[in-house]
């Protein structure tokens, strides 16, 4: 594979990283609104600082997976559509 080859690979896969992450941000400030409860307020359940949620609600980083877990279960979510957007077939 030549370099430009290369160079294109990785602009699709931050592509679709950046829509995935945009995606998770969605699902996540909705769940936030929905229930009712701030940035600040989630912060404080998950011991991270309040900018960290505010960024994971605008799509800016991603909740490491144990913050999704205990926000799925605070939230009374699936874990894995609040991670995928998909629910899980049994």
């Amino acid at each position: 594979m030549n370099r430009a080859t290369l160079n294109i690979d990785h602009l699709e896969r931050t592509a679709e990283n950046d829509r995935l992450r945009r995606a998770l941000a969605a699902r996540l400030d909705r769940a936030f609104k929905r229930a009712g409860i701030s940035s600040a307020r989630a912060a404080k359940w998950l011991g991270v600082s309040e900018y960290d949620v505010q960024y994971w609600r605008r799509g800016i980083t991603v909740p490491p997976l144990n913050a999704c877990m205990r926000l799925a279960t605070v939230l009374n979510l699936d874990v894995h559509w609040l991670c995928t957007g998909q629910t899980q077939v049994a």
